[in-house]
């Protein structure tokens, strides 16, 4: 063996293990950002939810029905709420225009 493989060896080898304490670190950073990305979700449902007490003509005056609001509020946390709304009121209007066109 070459002496420059023999004193390179060591050193290679402490880069390619990665210690505990940066594993931990890691797995530490990674949960805790799940648990913000759950906190904002939830607080992001709660300020949607604000909606059920609005009046029927409110409502009407923005496009949406009481049911379009309670089947997005019925959907996994995961899914933003107030984006599936528009998708499930743009998805009735279009039937709508579909039933009317008949």
């Amino acid at each position: 063996m070459s002496t420059y493989q023999n004193s390179a060896s060591p050193c290679c080898e402490a880069v390619a293990r990665p210690s505990f304490r940066t594993g931990f670190l890691s797995l530490a950073t990674s949960v805790l950002h799940g648990l913000r990305r759950r906190i904002e979700r939830r607080q992001q449902r709660r300020t949607f939810m604000t909606m059920t007490a609005l009046d029927d003509r409110i409502l009407d005056d923005i496009g949406l029905t009481r049911r379009d609001i309670e089947s997005a509020a019925g959907l996994p946390m995961e899914i933003n709420a107030s984006l599936a709304v528009r998708q499930i009121a743009a998805d009735r209007r279009a039937a709508e225009r579909r039933m009317r066109r008949r």
